[in-house]
């Protein structure tokens, strides 16, 4: 299973922090969890890699899971309607995180959560959570 990870930067010291927001992060590490093994790519690379909408791919290219500290509803229903799973860190730091998806601790996002923290209305057609209608 790979797993897509928004990071701060690309230096060593900020390649371990997570960034605030999936989709605008800069930078991010792909963890592969059964390798034990990382990646980092700059936003146009994994945009060309994988697509902006994470599409799976067949083979060794398929991400199944993101972690990211925030989470946009209709970001979450891309993610959701192409199978990849969307955790919640439990920490800012990377590899706290993969540890805890390591050990089977770290915890999806509750669909009711997301919806919940969204000030849109159903009418929204924007990917931000702050619509304004």
């Amino acid at each position: 299973m790979k797993v897509c990870i928004p990071v701060m930067g690309q230096n060593a010291r900020l390649m371990c922090l997570l960034a605030n927001d999936f989709y605008k992060a800069d930078y991010y590490c792909l963890y592969d969890l059964q390798r034990d093994e990382t990646e980092f790519f700059s936003k146009s690379d994994l945009m060309t890699r994988f697509g902006l909408d994470l599409r799976k791919r067949d083979g060794e290219d398929t991400i199944s899971a993101i972690i990211s500290p925030n989470m946009r509803p209709m970001a979450y229903k891309i993610l959701r309607d192409n199978q990849i799973t969307v955790y919640r860190p439990e920490s800012n730091l990377l590899e706290e995180n993969i540890e805890r998806l390591q050990r089977g601790v770290l915890l999806p996002y509750d669909p009711a959560d997301i919806e919940n923290a969204s000030s849109c209305s159903t009418s929204c057609s924007s990917c931000s959570s702050s619509c304004s209608t």
